[in-house]
């Protein structure tokens, strides 16, 4: 069975985004040592599952690096895997996808079964919050790989809304500060 990963930025404080979806918190520590372990996951994975926002804020911004053939280097293969993806956006509004090999999806539950059942790679979930609140509860998180930034916002959304055991794996620090923290879900 294929693995489902949870990929998230998040506050020292457990936010993942500010209360009105800002990132910005996390934009000025993000280096080239992360852009590589990133990488190394993406290669790890063949298929994004994203949720409507995120699906559009994403697919705007790589389609546009994927057009750009004097963009800078290092950011080409990450654009490339990620642009050769499969996607499934998970929306109820949403009637098409325009992001190359993505789909549109309205079942978390049955899609996800059905995802982790067929051979493959592994399955990456990027942001998107209430589809990671949905995959969780529906108990179909395998590991959360979260990006932990030394920062502290006073408001914004939780990653996790109810009580979550998870168990710890490994973790990777980087020169900015962020510790990428490895658990394993499902226990």
């Amino acid at each position: 069975m294929r693995k489902l990963i949870v990929s998230m930025n998040v506050t020292l404080n457990g936010c993942m985004a500010g209360p009105n979806g800002e990132l910005d918190w996390h934009y000025s520590r993000w280096d080239e040592a992360m852009a590589r372990v990133t990488s190394l996951h993406l290669g790890e994975a063949d298929t994004l599952l994203l949720g409507r926002i995120t699906y559009e804020a994403m697919a705007g911004y790589w389609m546009a690096k994927g057009s750009n053939a004097l963009g800078p280097r290092e950011d080409s293969d990450f654009t490339a895997m990620i642009n050769h993806c499969a996607k499934v956006v998970f929306s109820r509004s949403r009637k098409t996808a325009y992001w190359q090999n993505s789909r549109v999806a309205r079942s978390v539950a049955k899609e996800v079964r059905a995802l982790k059942r067929q051979h493959g790679k592994d399955i990456l979930v990027y942001g998107s919050g209430k589809l990671v609140a949905a995959l969780t509860q529906l108990n179909l998180v395998d590991e959360y790989r979260l990006w932990v930034h030394p920062v502290v916002i006073h408001r914004g959304r939780a990653l996790f809304k109810t009580n979550t055991a998870l168990q710890f794996t490994g973790k990777i620090t980087f020169d900015t500060g962020v510790v990428l923290m490895s658990y394993k879900a499902n226990l």
